[in-house]
């Protein structure tokens, strides 16, 4: 799932993520691309060839992206999760 800090951006999984009226928490593996955009041009530049899987190691649940939205976006942002 990809990340960037730009939280405009609709395709974000942040603010995708936030626009659910209800969330399932489970754990997803996230590609931070602001991190990971910049090492794909170097590897570019380099010639680097072949497959490119990018993802950012472990994993984070939906409950906890969204705490840190509201930790550090929007204090007063709320979820509900799909209860099973």
């Amino acid at each position: 799932m990809p990340i960037s800090s730009d939280l405009s951006n609709p395709r974000n999984s942040v603010t995708k993520t936030a626009r659910y009226d209800k969330v399932v928490n489970i754990p997803n593996s996230m590609t931070v691309l602001d991190e990971l955009v910049p090492i794909s041009i170097e590897m570019a530049r380099r010639n680097c060839g072949g497959i490119w899987n990018f993802t950012n190691p472990g994993v984070i649940s939906h409950n906890e992206t969204l705490e840190m939205f509201r930790d550090y976006i929007n204090p007063k942002f709320e979820w509900k999760n799909f209860h099973t």
